[in-house]
């Protein structure tokens, strides 16, 4: 077998993806990390610095559509929404966020996803305030919540813990598909001209679900293994055994058990750019994925 070099960008994709690189070696694929200099993961793919993107889809999905690039998603960890609903004291349930004003995160893909989950779920009459991150801090516009501009936030199971340390209460609401987190996208010509380690990489990602599901010690081994420099603030934290039991426990929760996009997810994450790009009306997302590798996986595990 080989190597592969995966791209990665967020810190707090870590703990699964260093899961997920020890998973990989045990078929015999050295997975090396690479950390993003740049927010243009496709044009890594294209000039042959990376050979996966282990990040978000959306903007993926169209560089394939409108840019022609030849780029196929083979597995993603995350298939419904990482993201929770925080809402200020006295509100219980969704029927009283109607016409009100709901803070999210001012950064793509947040504020395309984030609309069409709140018109899902038939709060279409709800006021939107986009929140930058320069103003509020990583993942917090819960602070309009707290400073009472709004009556509720959304914000990632990862950086929920200050929101709920200053009186906000999360609120229960449906589930909704969602590509977060990290979609597995390479190249047609790498998916066939690295086939064996593809495949050893996707066998990888159903491995990590299963050992975030069930071995709890092996994950927070994991995470004392992670260079410390690289989980601080603006990132989550590793620091304290609380800290890391948070993040098993989110991350645990999150992973999609197959690592593979449902109907829902693909459609959300489709329908979502459709209003400020107009020109993907003519992609059909479906040709984005590739989902044989994983099929194989799943009939040889039954």
């Amino acid at each position: 077998m080989g190597t592969l070099r995966v791209l990665w960008r967020d810190a707090d994709r870590l703990p699964y993806l260093h899961t997920v690189r020890d998973a990989a070696l045990a078929y015999g694929t050295v997975v090396e990390l690479i950390q993003a200099e740049t927010r243009e993961f496709g044009e890594l793919l294209l000039d042959g610095r990376v050979d996966v993107v282990a990040e978000n889809y959306w903007n993926q999905q169209m560089n394939r559509a409108v840019k022609g690039w030849p780029l196929v998603a083979l597995a993603a960890a995350v298939n419904t929404v990482n993201e929770q609903f925080v809402v200020r004291p006295g509100i219980t349930s969704l029927d009283e966020l109607h016409g009100k004003r709901i803070a999210i995160r001012g950064m793509h893909p947040t504020d395309h996803s984030d609309p069409v989950w709140i018109a899902q779920l038939g709060l279409g009459d709800a006021e939107f305030v986009f929140v930058p991150e320069a103003e509020s801090g990583r993942w917090a516009p819960w602070k309009r919540v707290v400073d009472g501009d709004c009556d509720a936030a959304i914000v990632t199971n990862l950086f929920i813990r200050p929101a709920l340390e200053a009186g906000l209460k999360t609120l229960e609401v449906p589930t909704y598909g969602f590509l977060g987190n990290v979609v597995y996208t390479t190249t047609l010509e790498k998916r066939d001209g690295m086939r064996a380690d593809m495949v050893n990489l996707v066998k990888a990602a159903f491995d990590a679900v299963k050992t975030f599901k069930t071995d709890k010690a092996a994950v927070l081994q994991t995470m004392l293994d992670i260079p410390a420099d690289l989980m601080q603030p603006p990132n989550i934290e590793l620091a304290t055994q609380e800290d890391r039991e948070f993040v098993y426990a989110s991350l645990r929760d999150e992973l999609a058990d197959p690592p593979i996009p449902t109907p829902e997810s693909i459609a959300n994450f489709y329908t979502m750019v459709l209003k400020d790009f107009p020109e993907m009306q003519a992609h059909n997302p479906l040709l984005m994925w590739d989902l044989s590798i994983a099929r194989a996986i799943l009939e040889e595990r039954r």
